[in-house]
């Protein structure tokens, strides 16, 4: 399983860390830089990693009220919030904009666009795969790929058949890859606890890959573990919370200004903890025999706990975190990697 960087606010200073050399490639936003801005640093990039796979999301899934730079962008329509949302007369000239942008500036890859519909029904999924396609008819021959992609509502999987429905419309599509987001109302920093919806969604997965399909998870965490379980190729994750869980209340998630609090990734547990939690688990002995060989973040992270400084570790707990996930392949065929 190959992990992706899903760039958010302030994070392309995380491609310039030695430490993260694992991952395959980044999912670009464009909600956060103009594409001039883009233009700049994919050339700077390539310069040192032209390895990387280079993924562009649309992100036409963007509330209205919270478009940020998204409109600087020339795929963006000005009539976004009052087009009829069916209509593939608005949406070819969409899905083929979004792949000239994609050509003109560099990227590998495009994620086809899509929005949030009100309600999930067999006929939203069809137009998806449908402006998928079209994606892929203005691709071709540009050497740009393309991910169908694929908004689920966890809590419309609690109907085990849901998986079986998806699939069957998805796996009639032109794209070989499929970028999955899974929608949930859990709030960021809590785990995904419904347990009708996970095995569904954990089915989906198979359903799709069984297919031949190369399945993408988009905003994950610690719940990867479940996608490799299920057969997903590719993951995809950040340094905020973010774009660690796509939730409805990310939109009002704050990435700037005082709020952040660190938390260190306990990954043999699959969970972060906060500085007192560490704090605890130190006193009674839980991380004596733990070398940190795979993730030296962490040994950097307990010093400065122990020594009682109050020095911030903002910073190494995003470096800590985004090492043990993008090392995520290793880590399960090596338990020392956790």
């Amino acid at each position: 399983m190959s992990a992706y960087l899903q760039l958010g606010h302030e994070s392309w200073s995380l491609l310039d860390e030695p430490a993260l050399s694992d991952f395959k490639g980044i999912v670009l936003s464009p909600v956060n830089d103009t594409p001039e801005y883009v233009e700049e640093r994919l050339k700077r990039l390539k310069e040192r990693r032209g390895d990387y796979e280079i993924i562009l999301d649309p992100q036409f899934y963007n509330p209205a009220s919270n478009k940020a730079k998204l409109t600087q962008w020339s795929f963006f329509p000005s009539d976004f919030e009052t087009a009829v949302g069916e209509s593939l007369d608005w949406w070819a000239p969409r899905a083929k904009a979004v792949v000239e942008e994609a050509v003109n500036l560099g990227f590998n890859a495009v994620c086809s666009p899509i929005r949030i519909p009100k309600i999930f029904t067999s006929e939203y999924y069809a137009h998806a795969m449908t402006v998928a396609d079209l994606t892929c008819e203005f691709a071709e021959d540009t050497g740009v790929d393309v991910l169908a992609t694929l908004i689920v509502r966890m809590k419309d999987l609690s109907n085990p058949q849901k998986a079986f429905e998806i699939a069957s419309i998805m796996s009639r599509g032109a794209s070989e890859r499929v970028y999955i987001i899974f929608l949930d109302d859990v709030p960021q920093r809590e785990p995904f606890d419904d347990s009708e919806a996970l095995p569904t969604a954990v089915h989906l997965i198979r359903l799709l890959t069984g297919q031949g399909l190369r399945v993408h998870v988009a905003f994950c965490a610690h719940d990867l573990v479940l996608w490799k379980h299920a057969g997903a190729a590719d993951i995809s994750s950040g340094k905020w919370m973010n774009v660690r869980r796509f939730s409805p209340g990310r939109w009002e998630e704050e990435e700037t200004g005082g709020r952040q609090v660190p938390y260190w990734n306990e990954g043999p547990l699959f969970t972060l903890l906060r500085e007192q939690d560490v704090k605890r688990l130190d006193r009674d002995g839980w991380f004596k025999s733990r070398r940190f060989s795979a993730n030296p973040f962490g040994a950097q992270i307990l010093e400065i706990i122990r020594s009682g400084a109050g020095t911030p570790w903002q910073k190494l707990s995003w470096l800590q975190y985004l090492r043990w996930m993008s090392n995520a392949e290793a880590r399960f065929s090596k338990p020392e990697a956790a």
